[in-house]
Protein backbone atom coordinates (compact mmCIF):
# COMPACT_ATOMS: atom_id res chain seq x y z
CA UNK A 1 0.00 0.00 0.00
CA UNK A 2 1.81 3.31 -0.79
CA UNK A 3 2.26 5.76 1.98
CA UNK A 4 -0.85 8.30 0.48
CA UNK A 5 -3.55 5.76 0.78
CA UNK A 6 -1.96 4.88 4.24
CA UNK A 7 -1.96 9.04 5.56
CA UNK A 8 -5.50 9.42 4.03
CA UNK A 9 -6.73 6.09 5.50
CA UNK A 10 -5.38 7.37 8.96
CA UNK A 11 -6.55 10.96 8.65
CA UNK A 12 -10.14 9.81 7.80
CA UNK A 13 -10.23 7.28 10.62
CA UNK A 14 -9.12 9.50 13.17
CA UNK A 15 -11.43 12.54 12.04
CA UNK A 16 -14.32 9.90 12.17
CA UNK A 17 -13.86 8.91 15.80
CA UNK A 18 -13.25 12.61 17.12
CA UNK A 19 -16.19 13.58 15.45
CA UNK A 20 -18.75 10.37 16.97
CA UNK A 21 -17.43 11.19 20.05
CA UNK A 22 -17.95 14.85 19.97
CA UNK A 23 -21.00 14.26 18.72
CA UNK A 24 -22.04 11.46 21.81
CA UNK A 25 -20.95 14.08 24.65
CA UNK A 26 -23.23 16.99 23.04
CA UNK A 27 -25.98 14.52 23.03
CA UNK A 28 -25.37 14.03 26.31
CA UNK A 29 -24.91 18.18 27.23
CA UNK A 30 -28.57 18.46 25.18
CA UNK A 31 -30.02 16.32 27.36
CA UNK A 32 -28.98 17.36 30.69
CA UNK A 33 -31.81 20.30 30.10
CA UNK A 34 -34.85 17.39 29.22
CA UNK A 35 -33.14 15.88 32.88
CA UNK A 36 -34.13 19.17 34.47
CA UNK A 37 -36.38 19.07 37.65
CA UNK A 38 -38.25 21.64 39.98
CA UNK A 39 -38.40 19.12 42.94
CA UNK A 40 -35.18 17.81 42.38
CA UNK A 41 -33.03 20.97 42.92
CA UNK A 42 -36.00 22.79 45.35
CA UNK A 43 -34.19 24.18 48.43
CA UNK A 44 -37.35 25.56 50.35
CA UNK A 45 -40.91 25.76 49.57
CA UNK A 46 -44.51 26.57 51.20
CA UNK A 47 -46.39 29.13 51.18
CA UNK A 48 -44.51 30.81 54.22
CA UNK A 49 -41.38 30.24 56.38
CA UNK A 50 -37.84 31.16 56.84
CA UNK A 51 -35.56 30.55 54.10
CA UNK A 52 -31.38 30.47 55.00
CA UNK A 53 -29.83 31.15 51.59
CA UNK A 54 -26.79 28.59 50.96
CA UNK A 55 -25.63 29.42 47.26
CA UNK A 56 -21.76 31.51 47.11
CA UNK A 57 -22.76 31.92 43.82
CA UNK A 58 -24.25 35.95 42.81
CA UNK A 59 -27.06 34.24 41.16
CA UNK A 60 -30.84 34.47 42.54
CA UNK A 61 -33.69 32.30 43.43
CA UNK A 62 -36.16 30.95 41.11
CA UNK A 63 -39.80 30.70 42.35
CA UNK A 64 -41.83 28.33 40.80
CA UNK A 65 -45.72 27.61 41.04
CA UNK A 66 -48.53 25.24 40.18
CA UNK A 67 -49.51 25.84 36.45
CA UNK A 68 -52.82 26.40 38.01
CA UNK A 69 -51.88 29.66 39.84
CA UNK A 70 -52.34 32.91 37.04
CA UNK A 71 -49.24 35.09 36.74
CA UNK A 72 -51.40 38.42 37.52
CA UNK A 73 -52.40 36.95 40.66
CA UNK A 74 -49.48 36.18 42.26
CA UNK A 75 -47.26 37.77 44.58
CA UNK A 76 -44.42 37.00 47.07
CA UNK A 77 -43.36 39.07 50.21
CA UNK A 78 -39.69 38.39 51.01
CA UNK A 79 -38.28 40.17 54.38
CA UNK A 80 -35.58 40.40 55.79
CA UNK A 81 -31.79 41.97 54.70
CA UNK A 82 -32.13 43.89 51.17
CA UNK A 83 -33.49 41.25 48.97
CA UNK A 84 -36.72 41.63 46.75
CA UNK A 85 -38.49 40.13 44.36
CA UNK A 86 -39.01 40.38 41.36
CA UNK A 87 -42.29 39.36 39.16
CA UNK A 88 -41.92 38.26 35.82
CA UNK A 89 -43.95 40.20 33.11
CA UNK A 90 -47.34 38.35 32.07
CA UNK A 91 -49.54 37.81 28.55
CA UNK A 92 -51.53 40.12 27.64
CA UNK A 93 -54.38 38.07 28.98
CA UNK A 94 -52.65 37.94 32.59
CA UNK A 95 -52.74 33.73 32.72
CA UNK A 96 -49.60 33.09 32.07
CA UNK A 97 -46.11 34.61 32.27
CA UNK A 98 -44.13 35.83 29.46
CA UNK A 99 -41.44 32.78 29.31
CA UNK A 100 -43.69 29.90 29.72
CA UNK A 101 -42.27 28.23 26.80
CA UNK A 102 -39.68 26.89 28.36
CA UNK A 103 -40.89 26.30 32.01
CA UNK A 104 -40.87 22.18 32.66
CA UNK A 105 -43.89 20.26 32.61
CA UNK A 106 -46.74 21.26 35.36
CA UNK A 107 -44.69 24.59 36.95
CA UNK A 108 -44.32 28.10 35.96
CA UNK A 109 -41.50 30.51 36.60
CA UNK A 110 -43.19 33.54 37.87
CA UNK A 111 -40.47 35.39 38.91
CA UNK A 112 -36.93 35.44 41.01
CA UNK A 113 -35.73 36.62 44.38
CA UNK A 114 -32.98 39.12 44.48
CA UNK A 115 -30.29 40.76 46.61
CA UNK A 116 -29.93 37.65 48.51
CA UNK A 117 -26.62 37.26 51.06
CA UNK A 118 -25.10 34.07 51.85
CA UNK A 119 -25.75 32.96 55.74
CA UNK A 120 -28.55 35.58 55.80
CA UNK A 121 -32.05 34.14 56.73
CA UNK A 122 -35.19 35.60 54.62
CA UNK A 123 -39.25 34.68 55.67
CA UNK A 124 -41.22 34.68 52.52
CA UNK A 125 -44.47 34.97 52.68
CA UNK A 126 -47.67 33.69 49.81
CA UNK A 127 -50.88 33.04 49.35
CA UNK A 128 -49.96 30.16 47.07
CA UNK A 129 -47.19 27.20 47.51
CA UNK A 130 -44.19 28.45 46.61
CA UNK A 131 -40.81 25.94 45.25
CA UNK A 132 -37.27 28.18 45.23
CA UNK A 133 -34.67 26.63 42.97
CA UNK A 134 -30.97 28.48 42.64
CA UNK A 135 -30.96 30.19 39.82
CA UNK A 136 -27.02 28.93 39.16
CA UNK A 137 -28.56 24.90 38.62
CA UNK A 138 -30.66 26.41 35.48
CA UNK A 139 -28.01 28.77 33.89
CA UNK A 140 -25.95 25.99 34.51
CA UNK A 141 -28.06 23.27 32.52
CA UNK A 142 -28.30 25.97 29.55
CA UNK A 143 -25.10 26.46 29.27
CA UNK A 144 -24.51 22.50 29.12
CA UNK A 145 -27.59 22.17 26.41
CA UNK A 146 -25.48 25.02 23.76
CA UNK A 147 -22.47 24.08 24.39
CA UNK A 148 -24.00 19.74 23.44
CA UNK A 149 -25.74 21.66 20.79
CA UNK A 150 -22.53 23.23 19.19
CA UNK A 151 -20.80 19.89 19.99
CA UNK A 152 -22.93 17.78 18.52
CA UNK A 153 -23.00 20.07 15.41
CA UNK A 154 -19.04 19.96 15.30
CA UNK A 155 -18.68 16.32 15.69
CA UNK A 156 -21.65 15.57 13.44
CA UNK A 157 -19.21 17.51 10.52
CA UNK A 158 -16.42 16.40 11.64
CA UNK A 159 -17.54 12.96 11.53
CA UNK A 160 -18.94 13.61 7.88
CA UNK A 161 -15.58 14.81 6.73
CA UNK A 162 -13.95 11.76 8.32
CA UNK A 163 -16.02 9.53 6.09
CA UNK A 164 -15.84 10.70 3.30
CA UNK A 165 -11.44 11.35 3.60
CA UNK A 166 -12.21 7.63 4.70
CA UNK A 167 -13.76 6.79 1.15
CA UNK A 168 -11.68 8.53 -0.52
CA UNK A 169 -8.78 6.73 0.66
CA UNK A 170 -10.54 2.86 -0.14
CA UNK A 171 -10.61 4.40 -3.39
CA UNK A 172 -7.20 5.10 -3.81
CA UNK A 173 -6.63 1.71 -2.05
CA UNK A 174 -8.25 -0.50 -4.75
CA UNK A 175 -7.15 1.89 -7.88
CA UNK A 176 -3.50 2.71 -7.20
CA UNK A 177 -1.05 0.04 -7.68
CA UNK A 178 1.83 -0.56 -5.60
CA UNK A 179 4.96 1.12 -7.27
CA UNK A 180 8.02 -1.90 -7.40
CA UNK A 181 11.54 0.08 -6.61
CA UNK A 182 14.16 -0.18 -9.28
CA UNK A 183 17.93 -0.06 -8.78
CA UNK A 184 21.21 -0.59 -9.75
CA UNK A 185 24.47 -2.00 -8.81
CA UNK A 186 27.74 -2.79 -10.22
CA UNK A 187 29.30 -6.16 -9.95
CA UNK A 188 32.98 -7.24 -9.88
CA UNK A 189 33.39 -7.18 -13.73
CA UNK A 190 32.31 -4.05 -13.99
CA UNK A 191 28.67 -4.62 -15.59
CA UNK A 192 25.78 -2.73 -14.58
CA UNK A 193 22.83 -4.67 -13.14
CA UNK A 194 19.13 -3.71 -12.88
CA UNK A 195 17.49 -4.85 -9.67
CA UNK A 196 13.27 -4.67 -10.14
CA UNK A 197 11.01 -6.40 -8.03
CA UNK A 198 13.17 -8.50 -6.90
CA UNK A 199 14.46 -9.67 -10.47
CA UNK A 200 17.97 -8.97 -11.73
CA UNK A 201 18.38 -7.66 -15.22
CA UNK A 202 22.10 -7.71 -16.45
CA UNK A 203 22.58 -5.05 -18.72
CA UNK A 204 23.51 -5.85 -22.10
CA UNK A 205 26.65 -3.87 -21.91
CA UNK A 206 29.25 -6.28 -20.55
CA UNK A 207 33.36 -7.19 -21.71
CA UNK A 208 33.63 -10.94 -21.41
CA UNK A 209 37.24 -11.63 -21.72
CA UNK A 210 38.47 -12.03 -25.21
CA UNK A 211 35.80 -11.05 -27.17
CA UNK A 212 37.77 -8.55 -28.62
CA UNK A 213 35.37 -5.15 -27.80
CA UNK A 214 37.56 -2.05 -26.67
CA UNK A 215 36.95 0.05 -23.76
CA UNK A 216 36.36 2.96 -25.53
CA UNK A 217 33.57 0.77 -27.45
CA UNK A 218 32.34 -0.29 -23.90
CA UNK A 219 32.23 3.12 -22.43
CA UNK A 220 30.35 4.60 -25.65
CA UNK A 221 27.36 1.38 -25.49
CA UNK A 222 27.69 2.04 -21.30
CA UNK A 223 26.80 5.90 -22.29
CA UNK A 224 23.90 4.70 -24.55
CA UNK A 225 22.16 2.62 -22.33
CA UNK A 226 22.32 5.16 -19.33
CA UNK A 227 20.77 7.35 -21.73
CA UNK A 228 18.39 4.69 -22.96
CA UNK A 229 17.15 4.22 -19.22
CA UNK A 230 17.10 8.07 -18.37
CA UNK A 231 14.39 9.03 -21.29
Amino acid sequence: MQTAVKVTLGIGGVMLVIGILLTVLGARGISSIEGFSVEDETVWSGSSGIYVHQDPSEGGLLIFVSDDVRCDEFDLNVSGGGAWYEHDWCTEDGKLPSGHDDDPEGWLHMGTVRGLEVGASYEFTSRWEVTAVPESVVIEIIEDAIGGFLGAMGGGSCACCGGFILLIGLIMALTMKDETPTTYQVDAEGRVIQIQGGQVTPSPVSIAPGSGVSTDQSSTATEEWYKQTEE
